[in-house]
């Protein structure tokens, strides 16, 4: 397709230079004329200007010619040669879709059956609704003494007498307030001073951090509960394993405190104090 476009183009372009009669058209023959008057006319320009319409016209039919040739060979041929029958031949080939899955993974056997234990026959009284008649009763209704042993039900069977009191209530978490939260904040025996002091009698330096050069502050968190005992205690910061243990220590070692109120009444407050150790 694209070639006969460019075939077409070229055909109307030779004829439009053909037929073109202006000056400006080289191939004018007045104009050759005028230009090649008093000149070598055998130089060669001349005849080709002169010739130029004429081949055109030769080159053009060739090309016709040609383009005919090579673009209906193939079509005589195919009205020449005997017909063929175009349809096509379907096989069914039976296909076994066993050969092309996955190996899939065994399926993980069934968790154990869970055999819920039998549950103990509770006795119970059928309870019987009094009623005014004058049939004799056959079977009276429990007495009040049958009530507080057993279960009322609206059948009578025989089995284990079992005490079912009721759920204990959840236990109730007590709040840890902050100690920047409480009224009154609770307070080391003497003060915080004799605290520190406590602190110094009572810690022992570590030797290999004696040894080492290691000195610091280590922050102990801890809280002060209701009657006045530490617990929870945990390092915030600390220095190193062997210094941090022994702050523990000797934060657990300490007496009770006075706790801290809100209200008039005792809290758990949450403390936080600096273990120093410093080497002489």
């Amino acid at each position: 397709m694209a070639f006969a476009i460019i075939i077409l183009v070229l055909v109307a372009l030779s004829v439009v230079l053909t037929l073109d009669t202006s000056w400006m058209n080289v191939l004018q023959g007045t104009r050759n004329e005028l230009v090649f008057a008093k000149r070598n006319k055998d130089y060669g320009a001349y005849e080709l200007r002169k010739e130029y319409t004429r081949r055109l016209a030769v080159a053009m039919v060739a090309g016709i010619a040609l383009f005919a040739v090579v673009v209906g060979t193939p079509y005589l041929i195919t009205k020449m040669g005997p017909e063929q029958d175009t349809k096509e031949m379907v096989q069914i080939v039976e296909v076994n879709l066993d050969n092309f899955r996955d190996d899939q993974p065994e399926e993980p056997p069934p968790p154990p059956e869970v055999i819920v234990p039998p549950q103990p026959q509770i006795e119970t009284v059928q309870f019987v609704a009094v009623e005014a008649s004058d049939e004799p009763v056959e079977a009276p209704p429990p007495t009040q003494e049958d009530l507080s042993e057993t279960v009322a039900s609206t059948t009578t069977q025989e089995g284990q007498k079992i005490d079912a009191p009721p759920p204990p209530p959840p236990p109730v978490e007590e709040e840890t307030f902050d100690l920047a939260a409480v009224q009154e904040q609770p307070e080391f025996p003497g003060g915080m001073g004799k605290m520190y002091e406590y602190l110094q009698k009572n810690t022992k330096y570590p030797d290999m951090e004696y040894d080492a050069g290691i000195q610091g502050k280590v922050w102990v968190e801890f809280v002060v509960e209701r009657s006045g005992e530490v617990s929870d205690v945990k390092v915030r910061r600390g220095v190193s394993p062997g210094l941090d243990k022994e702050a523990l220590r000797a934060v657990r070692s300490m007496p009770n405190w006075n706790p801290g109120k809100m209200n008039g009444k005792a809290v758990k407050v949450r403390f936080t104090i600096p273990v120093d150790f410093k080497l002489k």
